[in-house]
């Protein structure tokens, strides 16, 4: 009988001792899957965290490099040449009438060519910019034009200004001190007079009762305060009283060998074109 309270002693130990084992495996079990899930939760949340860092990050750098390409095509346009630039541009060793002269600061259209030592730029009035050399400009009429013509020589260079002066007809005061001579023929009235090296002559068609001595007076004292360019070694000056195609007025002058020649629909727009030279 005492073997078996004895043996029935052993097993009840053993049966406890393997009872405590397990709670213990299962406490540690539990602890460790715990642990795990939270380890994983907190890797989900940084991991979520970065990845909208990134995003935003991302979103942030592409903002930017739209707005960079933004202000990059919005200031391309500004770099556009002109007309006016372009023509400067083709013929750098050239001076040209200052555009704003040409018809009362109408927006202007360009057109050039050279051939055979002879520059010719035409102006035209436009309606709004319009390319260097546009064909647009084809078959319209010029309000201007400007001409940069070469020769073999001085003398026949002179030779080509056609000075037209003459001191025997009736005297005419214009004006600070200068004399005109005013004659007349084959319909119209003429006076000429002279200041340094340049020769002036204005034109009026008597059959239309123009009077000459208005514009020759106007055209005195619009000099007296601005300045022609100095021609070497002659220069002349043609204007008409009534307003009429671009070869209406004209000034002419040599530098050396070559011959400068504008000419304008407007009388004193032809002068202005040609003060802006001198400039």
């Amino acid at each position: 009988m005492k073997k078996y309270l004895l043996l029935f002693s052993v097993l009840f130990v053993l049966s406890a001792c393997n009872s405590g084992n397990n709670d213990s495996k299962d406490s540690t079990t539990k602890s460790t899957a715990a642990a795990t899930e939270k380890t994983s939760t907190s890797t989900s949340k940084k991991n979520s965290s970065t990845s909208r860092s990134s995003t935003n990050s991302d979103t942030a750098s592409n903002s930017k490099t739209q707005t960079s390409s933004s202000k990059t095509n919005s200031s391309h346009g500004n770099h556009a040449m002109s007309a006016m630039e372009e023509l400067q541009a083709n013929y750098p060793n050239d001076k040209f009438p200052d555009p704003a002269t040409i018809s009362g600061g109408k927006q202007i259209g360009i057109k050039a060519s050279e051939e055979q030592g002879t520059l010719t730029v035409n102006y035209y009035v436009v309606n709004e910019d319009t390319p260097f050399n546009d064909p647009a400009l084809d078959g319209q009429t010029s309000v201007a034009q400007f001409q940069r013509k070469s020769f073999d020589s001085k003398e026949t260079a002179q030779n080509e200004v056609g000075q037209t002066y003459d001191p025997n007809g009736q005297q005419v005061d214009l004006g600070h001190s200068i004399t005109g001579y005013r004659n007349a023929g084959a319909g119209s009235s003429f006076i000429t007079w002279k200041e340094g090296n340049w020769s002036l002559a204005v034109r009026a068609n008597n059959l239309e009762q123009e009077d000459p001595v208005p514009l020759a007076k106007q055209t005195v004292e619009y000099l007296e305060g601005a300045f022609l360019p100095v021609p070497h070694d002659a220069g002349q000056i043609s204007l008409r009283v009534a307003p009429g195609d671009y070869q209406s007025n004209s000034v002419v002058w040599q530098n050396n060998q070559t011959v400068y020649t504008i000419m304008n629909a407007d009388s004193m727009s032809s002068l202005k074109m040609a003060v802006s030279m001198a400039k």
